[in-house]
């Protein structure tokens, strides 16, 4: 069963969605890169969810970018202030990258939900 632990929304439209699924979370993100010519950034990493609990318990603990990866898939996060750094990328044929800043508060409510065992 999947259950979404963490929907991150752009303001007009598309998203970040955090999913868990058993032992992996799964990334969706669809994300607009120019609303206007409707170019879009469409990306899907895999990773083990333990590895992203450890991620998110680390980037609140200790400064510098910290990352994860399985197979062609990379999640880097990095604490800034009161912001946080959301860089996802895939490797392959096509590599695909997002880069995004959030709000600090949305990697505490992440680890909030790793931290419950939400799935």
């Amino acid at each position: 069963m999947s259950t979404i632990i963490l929907s991150i929304t752009h303001p007009v439209e598309g998203s970040v969605d955090i999913i868990s699924e058993e032992t992996d979370v799964v990334i969706k993100a669809r994300w607009p890169f120019d609303l206007e010519t409707d170019e879009w950034v469409d990306i899907v990493g895999r990773f083990r969810r333990s590895d992203l609990d450890d991620l998110v318990a680390s980037v609140i603990t200790q400064p510098g970018p910290h990352t994860i990866e399985l197979g062609q898939d990379y999640l880097t996060l990095e604490g800034l202030g009161e912001k946080f750094l959301f860089d996802l990328s895939r490797g392959g044929v096509v590599p695909k990258r997002l880069m995004l800043q959030f709000p600090l508060a949305l990697l505490q409510e992440l680890r909030a939900a790793t931290t419950r065992g939400d799935s």
